[in-house]
Formats: C-alpha cells, structure tokens, sequence
C-alpha cells in the first residue's frame, strides 16, 4: 500500500520535473546555469556591517570637509606638505631648509631690526667688540641656556669699559634683544648666518613680508608675481640660496627654486593651521578607502549573474563623491594602484 503511495506522487507531477538521477530533475539538468543562488546568510550580515561602516565613516568626513580644501591655492600647499612628508622627513631638503630660513626672519622682524638699529648707531669701539663676541657666542653654544648664561656673564665685561650711561644701557638693550632673539627656534643661528656672509638686508624681507600680506588673497596661486620679485634682487636671493639654503646647482634655476620657496611660506601662512584638519580627513579617507574596496569585492565574489541580489547590493555607497575628488593625496590610494 505505501509503494503504491509513492509510486501516485511521483506520478502526480510530469515527467519533466521528476528526479532522473539523485534528487536532481530535468529542468535542474536543462535551466541550472540560470536558477541563482542565495548569498550566505553570515557574508550578508559582514557585507551590511561594512555598508554601516562606510556610511559612519562618511559622515565624519563631511564633517571634516572644509570649504577652504577645494581652493586651488590650498591644493597647491596640500601637494607640497605631502611631497615633503612622504619622501623628505628625515633629510634637509632646500624646500623645508628655505622654508624655515625664510619664515623665521619673517616672523622676527622686529627683533631684528632692533638689533640692526643699535648697530648702526653704536658701530666703534667696545660695541664692535661686543657684537663680534656675541656672534662667537651664537656659533660656540647652540644650545639656547648655555648662550643665554655666557651673554648675561659677558654683560659686566663689556659695560665697565664703557663711560656713559646711555652706552652701558644700549649694551643691556642689545643683550635683551639678542636673549629674545635666542628664544625662537632657530634663529639665532639664522641670524649669525645672514651676518658673516654680510646678507642683512631686513629691509628686502620687509618687502617680501609686505608682498605676501598684500597678495594673500588674489596672486599666491600663480607662481609668477613671486618670480618677479626674485628677479628684482636676484643677486641677493643667489647668495641666499647658494650659501645658506645649499642649492646645488645642477637641481634647477636658482631663482625659480626661490620664487618656488616664497610661494610655499605665502600659502602656509594661508592655509598652514587648516592643514592638520585636512591629515586629519585624510586619515579617515583612507579608512572609508579600505571598507569601500571590501564591499566592492564581496559584490564581485558574489556576483549578480550567479546570486540573487538583496536591495542593499545595488545601492550607491556614501562618500563616493568625496573620495573621488581627494583619493590622490592619500600616501598610497588603492584606486591609484588599480590604474597602475
């Protein structure tokens, strides 16, 4: 009675949807490269975790984004800091050298001419001799406490050969200026540099300070106006170049390296205090990088010709947009490799 049971469903469906061999029947046989499969169950559930991820991810990147990353002049700035940070940390390139030469007597100015005035007006005598000590001292004692403890020693030597009041004062003025003078990064050196190899010409760098703040907001894009103003001193910005900066000469045309140089401290001094916002999104376009090629390829292993696609498999993944534009300041973008 069960056999004849069996034997009625069998033949209750055509011959064509009945099992020929194992559990297979002739449509499975005839139309499997066209039945899809179903995607795993734990490959969807990592797939939507990366999706969520990748949306999470974008929206800290919009609230990253700054109006100020499109402009043209800050990509410029963007360019150069990663050049600079990618192949030039550990070695004294004339761009960071110039750079930092540059903006440092920039920034100083003041003390600068302090100091340059007091010269120029007390230039004999006990005053040479104590501007030349003070030089050696800059050179013997880079450190900046042991320079300062020699320079104040060195004040009652100097002051008792001098007779007049107003003469010991200025001796403690030059001192306070040159204790300032110690103070910032670099400078002193900077300072001893411009002097021996006789380039103190403040009034120039009060030129070129007065260009940059005039043009921060029309010319520093264009490389031009800063060629020029090489060009209209241009013996000066050699001397610069070839006996402080070190440029050799077989790189590139002195000047055009300087005007170069200009550009780079007139974007910085634009753009310098967003740049660590921009590492900042950078860094979180390179993780939205990462999860975005992940979820590219689970859609290529899992193809859409092979298996049923959920809704979420077809859908645009967020911050696409984004990271088009900007894909090309990562050190090392994946979609650069792909086109490589």
């Amino acid at each position: 009675m069960k056999a004849e049971l069996i034997l009625e469903e069998k033949l209750e469906k055509p011959w064509w949807n009945r099992p020929l061999l194992g559990e297979k029947t002739l449509i499975d046989y005839l139309f499997s490269e066209y039945i899809k499969l179903e995607i795993p169950p734990e490959i969807l559930s990592v797939y939507n975790y990366a999706l969520e991820k990748s949306d999470n991810i974008t929206l800290t990147l919009k609230a990253l984004l700054n109006d100020k990353f499109s402009n043209k002049g800050f990509l410029i700035y963007a360019r150069i800091e990663g050049y600079l940070n990618k192949y030039c940390q550990h070695k004294k390139h004339y761009f960071i050298v110039g750079k930092e030469l540059f903006k440092t007597l920039l920034d100083n100015l003041d003390i600068l001419n302090k100091l340059t005035d007091i010269e120029a007006e007390y230039n004999n005598g006990v005053f040479l001799e104590f501007y030349q000590f003070a030089l050696e001292l800059i050179q013997k004692y880079p450190n900046k406490l042991i320079f300062q403890e020699k320079l104040k020693k060195a004040k009652e030597y100097f002051t008792i050969q001098l007779n007049e009041e107003q003469e010991k004062k200025v001796i403690g003025v030059y001192i306070k200026y040159l204790l300032l003078l110690s103070e910032v990064d670099n400078l002193a050196n900077y300072f001893y540099l411009v002097k021996i190899n006789q380039l103190t010409n403040w009034e120039l760098l009060k030129k070129i300070k007065t260009f940059i703040e005039e043009n921060q907001q029309s010319n520093i894009e264009e490389l031009k106006p800063f060629i020029l103003l090489v060009k209209n001193d241009e013996d000066w910005f050699t001397k610069i170049a070839t006996k402080i900066i070190k440029i050799k000469k077989e790189d590139t045309e002195d000047s055009l390296i300087i005007a170069n140089i200009l550009q780079y401290i007139a974007l910085s001094y634009k753009y310098e205090v967003i740049y660590p916002q921009f590492q900042l999104f950078l860094n979180y376009l390179s993780k939205w990088e990462k999860v975005y090629y992940y979820i590219i390829s689970l859609r290529d292993k899992y193809g859409s010709k092979k298996y049923n696609y959920p809704p979420n498999f077809k859908v645009k993944i967020s911050g696409f947009d984004i990271y088009k534009s900007y894909y090309d300041y990562l050190d090392s973008s994946y979609f650069m490799k792909q086109k490589h």
